[in-house]
Formats: C-alpha cells, structure tokens, sequence
C-alpha cells in the first residue's frame, strides 16, 4: 500500500514510556507532561538498526469525537505490538504544529500514512532528525504538549479497522 501524506490539521498520538514523562516535582508518581526524550529517534544497538523514521498513530483515522478517536487510537495501540504499561502515556499533537516547529530547527518533515501489519493506523514522521534535542524539547512544551495517560483509557485493545473513513479527495 502506498504511502500516504496527511493533513496538516489533522493530529498525531505518540506513545511515551513512563520513564519519558515529566512527572510533578511534588509527587514524583504524576505524570504532568512529556519529557523531550520521547522524541528522540532509537540509536542501534546489537540486536537492532537504528530507528529511520518517527512513529505514532494517526487520529483523524478513527472515527467519532475527538475523546472518541484518541480512545480508539490508543486501543488500537494496546492492540499493537507495543506493549503500555499502566504508568505510560501518550502525547498528542497536530502535524502543522510539529512541521513548524521542526521547519524552526531547519527540518522538513514528511508526515505520511504508513499502515503496519498490527497497526493500519499507523504514522512514520520521515525526514525526523535523530539528534536534536532543542527541537524535542519545544515539542514536549509546545505542539505534542498534550498528554494523556494510559491509566486515563477505558480498558480495551481492538485493532484498528483496515481502512478509514478519511479519504483524501474530501
């Protein structure tokens, strides 16, 4: 399946480990926010290439409120072979506003739909740069500032469906 360039209003939910979420300094068990990190491509190790490309889910691919697609989007994510434990997050943001802030730092992002095999819903932000930290950390504060909590869903885990009901001619 090809790829898919998205919208630049449409939205993007990033899964974020608990070790990369900025907790209070007053209750160090709540999570307030994303650390930077969250952003930052993998390195390569032994057992695996360095990571090419940023990935997350896209929202817009769900249907329902907006409430509706983020629970949606992170059921299809538990659903995934990603594994969220009950402390981890997810960072939620929209694509305009993360290109112009890597267009900042002088990086031309590409957003596109990228289906996977346990995730048809799935994002690959290309042109990602690997090490930026600048970039990663006006991310955290400004356009993926958005959090929610894994703890915050509604159990369930429901694949995402095979296609959605965005088309891109609309």
């Amino acid at each position: 399946m090809p790829s898919t360039k998205l919208p630049p209003e449409h939205s993007l939910i990033r899964y974020v480990k608990w070790s990369q979420l900025l907790k209070d300094q007053n209750d160090p068990e709540k999570a307030v926010g994303v650390l930077g990190e969250a952003f930052r491509l993998r390195p390569a190790t032994e057992t695996r290439p360095a990571e090419e490309f940023l990935s997350a889910t896209w929202l817009e691919y769900f249907p329902g409120s907006a409430d509706e697609k983020v629970k949606l989007a992170v059921w299809a994510i538990r659903a995934s072979k990603l594994t969220p434990t009950k402390k981890s997050g997810f960072a939620i943001g929209e694509i305009s506003e993360i290109s112009d802030s890597a267009n900042k730092f002088k990086h031309s992002i590409r957003v596109l739909h990228e289906p996977e095999d346990d995730n048809k819903a799935h994002v690959a932000v290309r042109r990602w740069p690997a090490e930026e930290i600048e970039l990663f950390e006006l991310l955290a504060i400004g356009a993926w500032s958005k959090v929610v909590l894994n703890s915050e869903i509604p159990p369930g885990n429901s694949p995402a469906p095979n296609s959605s009901d965005w088309h891109a001619d609309e």
